[in-house]
C-alpha cells in the first residue's frame, strides 16, 4: 500500500497560522514591555555598533523608568539617541563607551559611575551603570542590556564585594523584583475590584438608606474603598516616598478595622479603648491593614469560633528606652486571641518574608505589618501559647498633646454622587468587565458610548468618527493595553490624527507624583483605578464640557 503525499498546507491555512505566531509575538512583547516598565531602574537595549563614534551605539528600547531619569520627551523617548549623548560630560561618555569593551572583555556584567544628562533641561544626575552583554549561542554579540539607578540608591560595586556587600545586593534585588510584583498584583486587584467598586456605588443611592440590604452592601463598598486605598499604598510604596504620619484617632481606626475584618465569621471581636486614649502618629490607611491582618489571622486560628480582644491604652516608655522605642508616651494596641496558638520555635520566624504555617499561604502578610508598623517608628510584638492563644501587640508613639487629628470626611464611605451630562465617549481597556460597566454607568448619565479592547481599534474607531466631524467628546484610556501597543502609544497615536482630542488616562498605577509627565503627554487628566460610578461620570463632564467650551 502505498502512502498518500503530504501536501502542502493551504495558503489560508498558512497564512492564519502566520497570523496567529504575529499575534503570540505582539502579546509577548506587550507583557516584557510592560514587565519593564514597572522596573525600579532605568532598563536600556543598546545596539553594539556606533555610525557616528562620537555619540555611541544607539539605544533601540529604553523602559518608562530609564525615560523619566533622562527626563527625555515621552513622545520620543530614548530610542535612536547614541549612549555617549546620554552623558553629562566626555569623560562620562568615555567611561561608558569603556564599560562597553569592558563587558565584553569580562564576557559578562561591567560596572561604572558615570553621571546621566538631563535631556529636558539643564543639571544631570551621578548614576551607577552595569552594562551586560548578550551573545548568541555561537558566541556572536547581539546587544547591550544598560541598567542605570541614581547611585544614592544604588548598591556600590565598584570593588570586588564583601560577604556584607553580597548580603546588601541580595535584599537589594529582592526589594525591587517585590516592587515589581506588588505593582504586577496591584494592578490585578485593582482591575478585579474595580467593576465591583463602580456597580456598587452606582447602585447604594437606589437602595432605600436604612435596609438591611443597604447596610450590608454598605458594609462591603466600605471594604472596597479600603482596598482600594490599600493598593493605592502599594503602589505610592513601590514608586515614591512615603507619606509623612499624622496624629491619628487609634480608636476609630480600631472600630472600622474590626467592623470589617469580623464581619460575616462565627467570632466575635470585643473593642475596648479608654476616654482618654492619646492621638499617636501613624499612616491610618497601613494601620487599618495592619489590624485587619492581625484580626483576620486570629479569626483563621478560632474555626470553631469564640471570643477575640481588641484592647488599647496609653503607656510611657521609661528614659533608657525600649528596643526601637524612644522613651516617652505611646499607645498600645493588643490583639488577642484564644485560637491554637504557635509553637515557640516559629515565633522568631514570623516576621519574616518566606516563612508561613499556613498551606496555601505566603509569608507575607505579616512581613507587611511589621514594615508597616516600622515606618511609621512604632514596634510590632508577639507571644503566644499553643492551645491557648495569640496576642500582638502594636505600639506606636504619641502625637503632643496639643495634636488634633486629621477630621475624617462626614460622607467618606458614601458613593461620589452621579453627574449627567451628554456627548460620545470612547472607552479603550482590555477588562471586559470594567469596560461594560463604565459604558453601562454613562448611558444611564445620558452618554453614547463607544468601546473597544485594544489601541489599533481605538485608533480606527477615533478616526472614523473624526472623518464624519463627530470625533468623541472624551475618550478613556487604559495604561496597559493587550495586542502590541499601550495606551500612551494608542493616545500618541490620536493627537496626531486630532490635536484637541480629550483623553483621559484610566490607571491604578499612576502616582500624583508623575501624574505630570502623563500631561505632557497630551493627557487631559489622570482618573485612577478603580474608580467609583460618581468619580467616572464627574471627569467625563467635567472633560466634555471643557471640550464643548474650547470649540
Amino acid at each position: 500500500m502505498i502512502d498518500s503525499p503530504v501536501l502542502p498546507a493551504a495558503p489560508e491555512a498558512a497564512l492564519a497560522s502566520l497570523e496567529q505566531a504575529l499575534q503570540q509575538i505582539k502579546e509577548a512583547n506587550f507583557y516584557l514591555r510592560t514587565s519593564l516598565d514597572q522596573v525600579g531602574e532605568g532598563v536600556m537595549i543598546v545596539e553594539t555598533t556606533a555610525a557616528d563614534p562620537k555619540i555611541g551605539p544607539p539605544v533601540i528600547y529604553g523602559n518608562s523608568q530609564a525615560v523619566m531619569m533622562s527626563r527625555a520627551k515621552p513622545e520620543t523617548g530614548l530610542r535612536g539617541m547614541g549612549l555617549a549623548e546620554m552623558a553629562a560630560s566626555e569623560a562620562d561618555a568615555m567611561k561608558l563607551m569603556a564599560c562597553l569593551g569592558k563587558a565584553i572583555a569580562n564576557a559578562g556584567a561591567a560596572d561604572c559611575e558615570a553621571s546621566l544628562q538631563w535631556l529636558g533641561g539643564s543639571g544631570s544626575t551621578l548614576c551607577h551603570w552595569r552594562v551586560r552583554p548578550v551573545f548568541t549561542d555561537m558566541g556572536k554579540l547581539l546587544k547591550f542590556i544598560v541598567l542605570v539607578k541614581p547611585l544614592t540608591e544604588a548598591v556600590a560595586t565598584t570593588k570586588a564585594p564583601a560577604a556584607d556587600d553580597l548580603d546588601a545586593q541580595s535584599v537589594q534585588l529582592r526589594k525591587e523584583n517585590l516592587a515589581a510584583l506588588a505593582q504586577g498584583i496591584t494592578h490585578d486587584v485593582n482591575n478585579l475590584i474595580g467593576p465591583a467598586i463602580t456597580r456598587l456605588s452606582a447602585l447604594l443611592p437606589q437602595l432605600e438608606e436604612h435596609s438591611p440590604v443597604a447596610q450590608e452592601l454598605q458594609l462591603i463598598f466600605a471594604g472596597l474603598k479600603r482596598a482600594k486605598q490599600f493598593t493605592s499604598q502599594v503602589v505610592n510604596a513601590s514608586k515614591a516616598k512615603p507619606k509623612p504620619k499624622e496624629p491619628t484617632d487609634v480608636a476609630i481606626v480600631i472600630r472600622d478595622s474590626v467592623e470589617f475584618a469580623g464581619a460575616g465569621s462565627n467570632v466575635q471581636v470585643r473593642v475596648h479603648a479608654p476616654d482618654d486614649l492619646r492621638l499617636a502618629i501613624a499612616d491610618p490607611v497601613k494601620l487599618s491593614q495592619v489590624l485587619q491582618n492581625l484580626v483576620f489571622n486570629g479569626i483563621q486560628a478560632m474555626p470553631c469560633g469564640g471570643y477575640m480582644d481588641v484592647d488599647s491604652k496609653n503607656i510611657t516608655i521609661p528614659a533608657n528606652g525600649d528596643g526601637q522605642l524612644r522613651a516617652g508616651a505611646h499607645v498600645e494596641i493588643t490583639v488577642r486571641d484564644r485560637g491554637c496558638g504557635i509553637e515557640p520555635e516559629n515565633l522568631k520566624k514570623l516576621f519574616r518574608e518566606s516563612f508561613t504555617t499556613k498551606a496555601d499561604g505566603n509569608g507575607i502578610g505579616l512581613t507587611t505589618c511589621k514594615r508597616f508598623i516600622d515606618e511609621m517608628g512604632g514596634d510590632i510584638r508577639v507571644s503566644s501559647t499553643p492551645n491557648l492563644g495569640t496576642e500582638f501587640r502594636v505600639i506606636l508613639r504619641a502625637a503632643d498633646d496639643s495634636a488634633t487629628a486629621k477630621p475624617a470626611a462626614p460622607a467618606d464611605n458614601a458613593p461620589v454622587p452621579l453627574k449627567h451630562g451628554k456627548g460620545t465617549v470612547l472607552i479603550v481597556d482590555d477588562e471586559d468587565d470594567l469596560r461594560r460597566v463604565a459604558q453601562m454607568i454613562l448611558k444611564r448619565c445620558g452618554y453614547d458610548c463607544v468601546e473597544c479592547d485594544n489601541g489599533q481599534d481605538a485608533i480606527k474607531i477615533y478616526q472614523s468618527l473624526y472623518r464624519t466631524g463627530t470625533p468623541p467628546d472624551v475618550v478613556l484610556m487604559d495604561l496597559t493595553l493587550r495586542g502590541g501597543m499601550n495606551g500612551t502609544e494608542t493616545a500618541t497615536e490620536i493627537l496626531a490624527l486630532d490635536r484637541d482630542a480629550r483623553i483621559v488616562c484610566t490607571s491604578g498605577s499612576v502616582t500624583q507624583e508623575v501624574q505630570m509627565v502623563f500631561l505632557e503627554r497630551g493627557f487631559v487628566c489622570v482618573l485612577p483605578k478603580p474608580y467609583e460610578a460618581g468619580e467616572l461620570t464627574q471627569t467625563v463632564h467635567r472633560v466634555a464640557t471643557a471640550m464643548r467650551r474650547s470649540a
